[in-house]
């Protein structure tokens, strides 16, 4: 494998990627749940332009962008100091919206994905 200097990666393939990666890792580690395979299903048709991306900075280089992305690769999707609750049902949890800068919270069921 030999690495190629590129100027500029899209963000529809940017997010298109980000999503395939998430969903081939959630398919290898529940290979024949199908509650988990109906739930890939449901994301890839409701997120058909991929999962959200928040690439606005520039990476300068490949170093700094392989730390930015391992750092995302080694978190869970919702920080534990940001659930409220859960009830193997429902999960309460906030985020702050980075355009407005406003927190908002959210109630959503454990097993269908929630949409902002």
């Amino acid at each position: 494998m030999q690495w190629k200097s590129v100027e500029y990666v899209s963000f529809s393939y940017l997010r298109k990627s980000w999503q395939k990666l998430l969903m081939d890792l959630i398919m290898k580690w529940f290979p024949t749940d199908t509650k988990v395979k109906e739930l890939v299903n449901q994301l890839y048709q409701r997120y058909k332009h991929g999962f959200y991306v928040n690439a606005e900075q520039r990476m300068k280089d490949a170093r700094g962008a392989a730390k930015y992305i391992g750092r995302y690769l080694a978190r869970p999707a919702i920080a534990e100091y940001r659930i409220l609750s859960y009830d193997y049902h429902k999960v309460h949890f906030w985020y702050e919206d980075h355009q407005t800068g406003q927190r908002v919270d959210v109630v959503a069921p454990v097993m269908r994905p929630y949409e902002s």
